[in-house]
Parts: C-alpha cells; structure tokens; sequence
C-alpha cells in the first residue's frame, strides 16, 4: 500500500462515495420495486398475518391461470355493535356476510396493495360467517385482514387465528401462514447433516489427523526427515487437483444420465437449433433461447463435428466435454489468482486454489449441459486480469487491457449476468489512478488509453449481442420470465415475505432444496452442495452423488463460510490497503452480484432463484477472501495443523461426494 497520505484520503474518501452511492442506489431500486403492482412482495402488519391455502410444495412449474381460494372466519357477538375490517387481498377479493354479498371483486388486480376498508354496521348478536374469496393470476391467492376498533379485537378476527380455507367451498382446513412454505417430501428422503456427519467420522477422523499431523511433523521440525522434506508447491498441487479432475471425469463421463442438469433439455434444444439453422434463435423462440449465444457456438459447431463420427446419444454424452473442460479451467484459473492475491505465502496459494477449485458448486455445474461453466471461466479471467493490472499498477500496458476487455466481452456473450462485472473493473481499475497528484510521474493518459481500448473490446467481442437485443426488442436485457416471450410459467413460492430475506438456518441441518425457506439458505445450499439435486425434483431421479457425504458437508461448510466473512471483514478493516491489494474489488463482486440476486429474488418469486450458481465465475474471491479470513492465525503452528487437517476432510469429502 502507498504511505502517501495525500493519495490514501483521497481512495478512501472515493470508495466511501462509491460505497454511499450504491448502497443508495440499491435502496432506491429496491423500494421502487415494491411499489409496483407486479411486485409479489407482502408487506407484513402488525395486527396480522398473511394466509394462503395450505398446499404442499411444488418444486415443478405449476400450470398457468387463474387462483381462487375461499376463506371464511367464524365468530359470535354476544351484543350488536359495528366492526371495522381492513384487509389486503393478493390480487384480488369477493366478500360476503352470512351468504349476503359485502363487496364485489371488480376485476382490478393492479390496486390491491392499497388495500380494503370495510365497515359491517350495527351487527346483530349471534354467529356470524365472514367469506372472502380472494383471486389471483399465476400465483398463489393470499389474504391480510385485521381489525380497527379496541373492542372488536376481543373477537380475535384478525388473520390468521381461526381462519380456514378451502378451494371448493366444500371441504375446509385451517388456513396456513404464508411464512410456512408447506411440505416437501423429497427433502425429508435425506438423512440430516449432523447424522451424516457423524456417520462419515470413520472416514474424516484419520483424514483430519493425517493433516494435521503431517503439518504438525513438518513446521514443528519434530518429523521424521522424509516428512520434513515433502514439499509441495502450489503450481504442484494445483496439478493434482487436475490430475484428480480428469480421473473424476473419466469416471463419471457415462455413469451420469443425459437427463441431469438444470435445463438440460432447453440448453440442447438452442445447441440443436444452431446446429440446423446456422443462425442465432430469438429469445422468443424457446425456454433458455434467451441466453447469450457464445456457448451454443461452440457446443453447436462441437456437436456437428460430432454427429459425423458417432450417433445423437453418444454425441449428447460427448457435448459434456465443454463444461468438463471449463471446470478444468476453472482451477487453473483460480490458483493463478491465488498466486496474484498473495504473492509469496505458498501456504494460503495452496488453500485458496483448493477452496475456490474444489468448491461443490464448480463440480455439479461442470457436469451437464449449460452455459454457466463457460461464462464462469471467462468472468474468472476478467478477475484474474483485473487483479494484475491493480497489483501491477506500475507495469501496467496496453496488451493486459486488451485482454482484460476480450475476457469481459467473452464473459457478457456467455450470459447477462456478468455484465454485472463492467462497473466494477472500471471503477477499481481507475481508482488508483483517481488518486494520484497531477505531478506525479503515473502515466495517467495510458491507463486511460487502457480502459478505453478494454470497454472497445468488451462492446465489439461481446456487446454486439445485446445491440442486436435492443434493436430488435427495445432493450439489451430479455430475461427468461419477460413478458414479450409470451412464455408464462410460474412456480412456487409465487410470493414473497419479510422472512425469505432475514431467515437462516434450514440450509445447515436439512439443506437439500431448502431454497424453500429464504434466499440465504437457498444461497449456501446450493454453494457448498448440491442441493437443489441438479434440476431433480424426484428422490429416484436424484444425481448419483454419494447422499451421505454430500449431506455431511452442509456442516463443514460452516469453517469456509466463516473464513470467508473474516476475509470480508479484514478487507473493510483496512479499505485503503484492500484497494491496492485487489481484495476490494474481490469482496465488491461478491456484494454487487448477492445485491443483484437478492433483487431478482425479490421481482421473480419462484424458489429457484435463490442459487449461488449466478455466483460461479466469483470462484476465485470465495477461495482468496477464505485464506485473507484466516491468514492472521496461521502463524500459530496447532491453527495452522487444525486447518491443514480440516482442508484435507473438506477436499477428499467433496471430491468423494461427486465422484460417481
């Protein structure tokens, strides 16, 4: 870090303007979202609670149309008096008094965020029915009712105590709390994580201890004199971890069923069409015809090279190859950031190349069909090149801007999302520059010549796409639940609740599928396993991974999540030294790209946006921000052991789990 004073100021006084300035404008697009009529989001209250109809939970598309749920509240007045009801209807409701019609639904759902007041005057003594049928458009009917006056609550009539539902007038039960998303099966097949856990400690315990004895043997200069010469480089382990990748690919290249993956089928049917047409689809024409196109080139042109040598289903199976390969790619690319973020300390390269590699999401995703692995190589590269040109500030030069902006565009022709990274290497690549005196001997004009020459690869390599989108359609973006598809689908939740946001928990003992529960455990679950079982909504249908350790690492991943943190918080400890270290910028993708799913997850109310796959090209910053959490205490010689023997459980738990 510079100990210039002058420029250290002025890059703390940026960044906090930078930081102020998104985290206005996340709230600003966050509290305009739930203004909108579209917005599924139901604002809680304190007199009450929403209530659905109590359904289990479907993880598969649910069919298209409209809902209607009955609810009806039974009571008695033991004297006449009137009652003042305000409720909330998602989208829309009837209400009837005693089979006598109060209010009819006029067709309007845009409004009903605004809500219903209704006054039930001079109410006679004795039981009384209050209905309510509420009705809504591809998502589930919910209702909000609480009384106005002090002596009515004694009634009790606010939702959701005493309340039933019913779809059909005819049989009725109790009305459920929207915060209870309803059964799930499926994730009930699995033993929980602290079980497997416990069940796998004949494998881990002799694992953890060669580890850490092995450390132990060797720092402490106690070992035997063959253990004090074992050493392992990074450059050598990341070769293992490739050795290992390919014997694991080898392995499972047949064993997996083409059915597996998320999207599989609408992933093939873009590569199929490519292949025959020679041309690009409109994202009008079919279920993931809306992604970018730089993976189906490829699988395409692979897949017809393929056809001339062997049939369809053996050419499906060898189109695997790709995202086999990205994910080869993926830990090279991961340990050459590692070596950039800590220069000399081969212990933490060594743990970061075997976190961000070995992470389970970087081995579900690399083994089916979809254009995540490659998007993810490529926005790796972006770090990697990003990371060179903030560390390399004084040997900076026009070709690593050149491929810096080939990386990006690549990234963005891969999928939209890492058009998310264009604002954040702009800015930390400027930054440094920002802060420098006019006298100082910095060529300011070349690194501006850099970045201008980066953003004109990035929009001819890649941007060329999204201008084809906005001529087209009126806007670069079309994402696959916007309307001009006229593709209409919906799935639960369909709504979503203060709780999705603030819950956590589920995802450490009972993971599989808990996306269910909130974006976080949605998040974990599907970082550190393979939760949502690779698209799989049927236990027999599930990936063949090994259930028991897969289960077991939901629990150990608690130690990575923690170091991560740590490395966020040491990264804020010191901002001005993270900026030139390259960790901000590391720890800044990380927040820019969970502040963008969380948006998603809040305008998209399905469950399956919760996913940390969006996250797949950010491999690199979980493994570095990891070892920058830990770092301070690895001078401690039993730390240092513990860890090393916690990374060998960890690593050989993951690999064993998908290693079919």
């Amino acid at each position: 870090m510079p100990q210039d004073p002058y420029k250290n100021r002025v890059v703390l006084g940026i960044l906090v303007l930078a930081i102020c300035a998104f985290v206005g404008a996340a709230f600003y697009a966050f509290n305009s979202s739930l203004s909108m009529p579209d917005n599924s989001y139901l604002a809680a209250h304190p007199k009450a609670r929403w209530i659905k109809l109590d359904l289990p939970f479907r993880l598969n598309a649910r069919n298209n149309g409209s809902e209607i749920t009955l609810f009806r509240r039974k009571f008695e007045l033991k004297e006449p008096m009137d009652i003042s009801l305000q409720l909330k209807a998602f989208r829309g409701a009837g209400v009837w008094l005693d089979g006598v019609p109060v209010r009819k639904f006029d067709g309007d759902m845009g409004k009903w965020r605004e809500g219903i007041a209704l006054v039930l005057p001079d109410l006679a003594a004795g039981k009384h029915e209050l209905k309510i049928a509420v009705v809504n458009e591809n998502a589930h009917p919910a209702l909000l009712l609480w009384t106005e006056d002090v002596g009515v609550e004694a009634l009790d009539i606010s939702t959701p105590d005493g309340w039933e539902a019913s779809r059909d007038d005819f049989v009725w039960n109790q009305a459920a709390d929207v915060a209870t998303p309803g059964s799930l099966q499926i994730a009930n097949e699995f033993e929980s994580s602290d079980q497997a856990l416990l069940a796998s400690l004949p494998l881990m315990l002799p694992l953890f201890l060669f580890g850490a004895g092995f450390v132990w043997l060797r720092e402490s200069g106690k070992g035997p004199a063959f253990v004090r010469s074992i050493d392992f480089t990074p450059a050598q382990f990341r070769c293992i971890l490739l050795g290992l990748w390919a014997v694991m690919a080898f392995n499972n290249f047949h064993d997996l069923p083409l059915k597996l993956g998320m999207d599989s089928v609408g992933h093939f049917k873009y590569i199929e069409y490519v292949a025959e047409n020679f041309s690009l689809p409109s994202p009008l024409e079919g279920w993931q015809m809306f992604q970018p196109p730089l993976y189906y080139i490829i699988s395409a042109a692979f897949y017809k090279f393929l056809l001339l040598f062997m049939d369809v289903e053996s050419a499906l199976y060898w189109l695997r190859l790709i995202p086999l390969a990205c994910g080869a790619i993926m830990i090279e690319v991961c340990y050459r950031c590692a070596v950039k973020a800590f220069d000399e300390n081969r212990f933490a390269q060594i743990g970061a190349t075997l976190i961000s590699g070995f992470l389970p999401m970087n081995f579900a995703m690399a083994q089916f069909w979809g254009n995540e692995s490659l998007a993810a190589v490529f926005s790796a590269l972006t770090i990697l090149m990003c990371l060179i040109i903030i560390k390399d500030r004084d040997r900076r030069n026009l070709l690593d801007f050149a491929l810096l902006g080939f990386c990006l565009g690549l990234a963005i022709l891969s999928k939209a999302t890492c058009t998310l990274l264009i604002p954040m290497v702009i800015f930390f690549v400027l930054l440094p520059l920002m802060a420098e005196k006019s006298d100082s001997s910095v060529d300011k004009g070349a690194s501006l010549r850099g970045v201008l020459l980066c953003l004109i690869i990035t929009a001819v390599s890649g941007g060329w796409y999204y201008l084809r989108n906005w001529l087209s359609y009126g806007k670069p973006f079309v994402g696959g639940w916007d309307k001009i598809r006229e593709i209409s689908w919906w799935q639960d939740h369909s709504y979503r609740i203060w709780e999705h946001f603030t819950s956590f928990g589920s995802a450490v003992i009972k993971p599989v599928y808990s996306t269910v529960n909130g974006i976080w455990d949605g998040l974990y679950s599907t970082l550190w396993l393979d939760a949502n079982l690779s698209g799989m909504s049927k236990f027999t249908s599930r990936p063949p991974w090994d259930d028991q350790l897969m289960m077991a690492t939901a629990l150990l991943a608690l130690v990575p999540s923690i170091m991560i943190l740590a490395g966020i918080g040491r990264t804020f400890y010191k901002p001005v030294r993270s900026v030139f270290n390259g960790r901000m910028f590391l720890v800044a993708c990380i927040v820019v790209y969970f502040t963008a799913e969380a948006y998603l997850y809040l305008n998209l109310p399905v469950y399956s946006t919760a996913k940390a796959s969006y996250t797949l090209g950010l491999l690199p910053c979980y493994g570095i921000l990891a070892m920058a959490g830990i770092k301070p205490l690895l001078k401690n010689i039993y730390v240092k052991s513990a860890l090393c023997g916690f990374m060998t459980v960890w690593g050989t738990t993951i690999y064993l789990t998908y290693f079919v």
